[in-house]
């Protein structure tokens, strides 16, 4: 889509601001706060996409019945870069937005490089006692900055090895892995056997060196949300996939349409990934392959390392710029917290929740058919406390693109340069690239 000026989007977020009439804030367990009751208040809620708006729009349906507030909500979808961008204007203009907003994790930096817009989700989630009860690497992690909650997920993105089952047990692959050196010499012998690969590398985009890099408690940023690209945890996951290329018993990610065929003939015979990954883009992609994928946790770094990590989402999160925040947060927290509500998703969309109570339902855990009868949930539910904790940043998309061209994409093409030199001038140019921007 062509960028927008920012005068056009400040004229667009003010309309809209304006036709969406009101908004209104918390108070949590029991009944939704009432105050002025007759004329119903109206909230508004901008989103990006209209599968997440159905399970909230279930969700608010449900809350309606449980607490009878003296609210509505508008939904408003705009796309994915206008939505974010108006959002941005909001947070400039301090006027003119919506009361709650859909933030892709991806977005959420550029709303805390200065005044945060955003409402602190976590002393009220403390106060109601369902801190505790959420995964919080999904649930709050990425929309965490300097000790504060700007936003809060519903979608438990742990990862896992999903391999064809059909395939692996024709060529005799151990589906026992504990370590990734074991994981390396079954890929080995059965590149040898079959020529073909057990997984492929991800060189043009840092999806597969993160979930690695995660998995051993790194990333890109440390707690105070510092560039640390050159890590020893960073080295070791880009020195194992170029590794892996050098030895031949790997290859380069085919792009487009090329790799689903490819997943689909079984010349890549597993990957890695989030739910949305193995549940959505799978099922969606190549349905042939149906009943022919396992799932299975991470292979070890070490002994009693992590067997997971995790990968994107979307936060919801209460502007404070909204006259109504207590009502806002009310439901906000209440969708997220109730676990009719969120089984609503995992109906619709086969989220599995990032609500811990959520897992005592049975139909989370039921066994499924694309998976030949394995019980998904059940594996996401035992590995998801593994997952580590991650940090960000306000400099995200300035780090994360310096490092896919500095640091990963050149030493995964060329195969005889250096991942540490790679890696310390990815780490040179993030800096650089933050000076600059704070200059």
């Amino acid at each position: 889509m062509a960028q927008i000026s920012r005068r056009s989007v400040l004229k667009k977020a003010a309309a809209v601001g304006a036709s969406l009439a009101g908004s209104s804030l918390l108070s949590g367990c029991g009944r939704a706060p009432n105050f002025n009751r007759g004329a119903k208040k109206k909230l508004s809620f901008w989103a990006f996409t209209d599968t997440r708006i159905a399970w909230q729009q279930r969700a608010f349906e449900l809350y309606k019945r449980l607490k009878n507030p003296d609210f509505e909500i508008e939904w408003l979808i705009l796309p994915y870069r206008q939505m974010h961008d108006q959002l941005l204007v909001t947070a400039q203009a301090r006027s003119g937005g919506p009361d709650i907003a859909d933030v892709e994790i991806s977005q959420f930096a550029r709303y805390i490089k200065g005044d945060v817009l955003f409402v602190d989700l976590k002393p009220k989630l403390v106060e109601m006692g369902e801190w505790d009860n959420l995964y919080h690497p999904s649930a709050t992690d990425p929309w965490t900055w300097q000790g504060k909650v700007y936003g809060i997920g519903n979608e438990l993105n742990a990862c896992l090895l999903s391999y064809r089952w059909d395939i692996w047990e024709k060529a005799g692959v151990n589906t026992e892995i504990q370590t990734w050196d074991e994981f390396v010499e079954e890929a080995k012998r059965f590149h040898r056997d079959t020529g073909n690969y057990l997984i492929d590398q991800q060189y043009l985009d840092w999806g597969q060196w993160w979930l690695m890099t995660l998995q051993q408690g790194g990333g890109f940023f440390d707690e105070k949300g510092q560039p640390v690209l050159d890590s020893e945890r960073s080295l070791r996951t880009l020195t194992w996939m170029q590794q892996a290329l050098k030895d031949g018993w790997s290859t380069h990610r085919p792009q487009g349409h090329s790799y689903n065929i490819a997943l689909e003939e079984g010349r890549i015979a597993s990957l890695l990934g989030p739910s949305w990954q193995f549940s959505g883009f799978i099922q969606q992609n190549i349905p042939k392959t149906k009943g022919k994928w396992h799932l299975m946790p991470f292979p070890r770094w070490s002994e009693g390392g992590s067997r997971t990590a995790t990968q994107g989402g979307t936060g919801v999160a209460v502007l404070n710029t909204s006259e109504f925040i207590e009502e806002a947060l009310d439901f906000v927290l209440f969708e997220h917290t109730n676990v009719e509500a969120l089984l609503g998703d995992f109906e619709l969309r086969q989220v599995w929740p990032t609500y811990r109570p959520a897992f005592d339902a049975p139909v989370l855990t039921q066994p499924m058919e694309f998976f030949d009868g394995q019980r998904v949930g059940s594996l996401i539910n035992e590995v998801s406390p593994e997952i580590n904790t991650t940090y960000v940043s306000p400099f995200w998309p300035e780090t994360t693109s310096v490092f896919v061209r500095h640091g990963l994409t050149p030493p995964l093409q060329d195969l005889d340069m250096s991942p540490k030199d790679a890696l310390a001038r990815a780490q040179q140019k993030a800096l650089d690239a933050i000076e600059f921007a704070t200059a």
